[in-house]
């Protein structure tokens, strides 16, 4: 009587061994790969609509200034200074009327600073120290004066800034009508460019 085979238990080769490890770390990578792509695209969009966002409300609120204001006074890289109206009716520039609209590169911030006397004092107070200013004056020298004396407010307009840089449409900024702020927005995946601008709508630089 003839015994029934006995099938025999054979292990895997090492080369098959190799084999298989090679094949789940090529599927691991390609799932890691996957992953990471899918995550890069996710973020990415984040970082777009999230640019778009602030570059829209920066646009509204640089043109907020710039579209109303009477003339621009001075223009240096990336700051911008405005003569926002005429309320002394004068035809010349008071500090009140000054708004000075600066990029900060340490806190990635542009913010508008203009002169803002105590409510405290009367009007006849506020009406002295409001210094009339011929139109060459030197305005970084003014913000600096009423700093100084702690009479100057600041509000933040656009922030998440890598850069920011100013250019208009005449060399003299007093001639200027056009206005364009190239911003670089601050993002994981680098900063992202964005370009916005306004334009004087009724130009009226000061007499002197």
């Amino acid at each position: 009587m003839t015994s029934p085979a006995v099938p025999t238990r054979r292990g895997l080769s090492l080369l098959e061994m190799l084999l298989a490890l090679s094949i789940t770390a090529l599927i691991a990578v390609g799932i890691s790969s996957m992953i990471s792509a899918v995550t890069s695209g996710v973020g990415t969009r984040r970082d777009i609509r999230t640019t778009m966002v602030r570059a829209n409300a920066a646009q509204t609120r640089l043109a907020a200034y710039i579209v109303p204001c009477r003339s621009l006074l001075g223009s240096n890289g990336s700051d911008l200074v405005l003569w926002l109206n005429d309320s002394r009716k004068s035809d010349s520039v008071h500090a009140t009327e000054i708004r000075w609209l600066l990029f900060d590169a340490d806190q990635g911030v542009i913010a508008v600073h203009f002169v803002d006397f105590p409510d405290a004092w009367t009007q006849t107070a506020k009406d002295l120290a409001d210094t009339e200013y011929s139109a060459d004056a030197d305005w970084d020298a003014v913000l600096t004066k009423y700093q100084n004396d702690g009479w100057v407010t600041t509000v933040r307009l656009a922030d998440g800034l890598d850069s920011a840089w100013v250019s208009t449409d005449a060399a003299v900024p007093m001639v200027s009508r056009h206005v364009i702020f190239e911003l670089g927005f601050h993002t994981d995946n680098g900063p992202v460019p964005v370009r916005v601008s306004a334009t004087v709508r009724l130009h009226q630089p000061p007499v002197s």
